[in-house]
């Protein structure tokens, strides 16, 4: 359940499965679309019909595991029916500032932009192409959803202290960089360009790319990239502990034995 793993391409920042793993379980959502590509969640929630539908009819137990907070929801709650987006309108969108769009999402849409994060771009940028293109706001849209793809589960929000989720996520920057990550996005480089890389939503893409090209610190690119996962993670902190569909939430100390919970 990862909005990044669904781009064939970006493996090393994206933490996906080894191949050994991928031999010996059954994952789904890995490798997608192009990483060049758009993706939606209601593509994935497409996939994710698939899957479970295969898994169940074979009688596999299924864990799903992640941290994309709509595609969890889309899956246990279901999905607003707003319409898929406008491809030109998607690229002058993207060529605006976040400063920009939150602007353009104030003027036409306000009780839109006091609800979404006016910080993330991809998120504003929906809510624009949806009232700008059918003239309904998206919040009137999510009114209308479809039924979701689990009726029965029991979700685990597994949580770690902020000091040690800090230094795991630095820890763990640190390893994706020295395991070949660099030269991963050296070859998106060649294969889509800088300005391409530039709009990629994994984080630590775009800014390995304006390394490789400008150049500059290894120790400010490994801090750029902890530093923004981290910012990351608070948001998803924040999502989880706010959805009612959460069943347990575990607190996990850093040296402490994985509470039994299954």
């Amino acid at each position: 359940m990862d909005s990044m793993q669904v781009y064939r391409g970006l493996d090393r920042g994206t933490a996906k499965p080894s191949r050994e793993e991928r031999v010996r379980f059954s994952y789904g959502g890995v490798d997608l679309v192009d990483w060049r590509e758009p993706f939606s969640v209601a593509q994935y929630r497409e996939h994710a019909h698939a899957f479970l539908k295969a898994c169940t009819s074979q009688g596999r137990p299924i864990i799903v595991v992640g941290g994309t907070g709509l595609y969890y929801r889309s899956m246990v709650q279901g999905l607003c029916q707003a319409p898929p987006g406008n491809a030109l309108l998607r690229q002058e969108l993207e060529a605006l500032s976040t400063a920009e769009l939150g602007g353009r999402l104030q003027a036409i849409d306000p009780g839109a932009a006091a609800r979404i994060d006016l910080c993330n771009p991809r998120r504003l940028i929906r809510a624009i192409e949806v009232k700008e293109t059918t003239g309904i706001s998206l919040l009137d849209w999510q009114k209308e959803t479809t039924r979701p793809l689990l009726a029965r589960h029991r979700t685990l929000w597994v949580e770690r202290p902020l000091a040690a989720l800090r230094e795991r996520i630095a820890a763990r920057v640190r390893k994706m960089l020295a395991s070949g990550w660099i030269e991963e996005v050296a070859d998106r480089l060649r294969e889509g360009g800088a300005a391409t890389l530039s709009r990629c939503p994994a984080i630590g893409y775009a800014s390995i790319a304006q390394f490789l090209v400008q150049g500059g610190s290894r120790t400010t690119l490994e801090e750029t990239i902890a530093r923004d996962t981290f910012r990351y993670a608070r948001k998803q902190l924040t999502w989880f502990r706010k959805e009612a569909t959460v069943s347990q939430h575990v607190i996990f100390e850093e040296h402490g034995p994985l509470p039994r919970v299954l």
